[in-house]
């Protein structure tokens, strides 16, 4: 039986003094994340009644592609950003459709 994919559900609050450099490290990512090959989709939303909480949506072919993206020099580019651009830890759920 092959493994199904999984979704990632991952919140943020980016400080307001941080947004436009955190917007260009999420834009460089999600366009380089695109193009790995166990990357199914890979979208950022901005909350549209909050403007400070982005959600991104992610779909992967496994955990294992997961862990192996967030190794990327894309992904590790836009983690460094949230280090000092982020106004509360991260919220990450990863999911299977049911």
């Amino acid at each position: 039986m092959t493994e199904q994919p999984i979704t990632v559900i991952a919140t943020i609050r980016v400080r307001p003094d941080h947004e436009k450099v955190a917007i260009a490290a999420i834009h460089d990512c999600v366009k380089a994340s695109r193009l790995e090959k166990t990357n199914i989709s890979y979208q950022c939303h901005r909350d549209i009644s909050d403007r400070e909480v982005l959600v991104f949506v992610e779909r992967w072919t496994s955990p294992e592609a997961l862990a192996e993206h967030e190794t990327t020099p894309h992904f590790q580019a836009m983690a460094e950003v949230f280090k000092t651009a982020l106004a509360e830890p991260l919220h990450v759920r990863i999911t299977r459709e049911i």
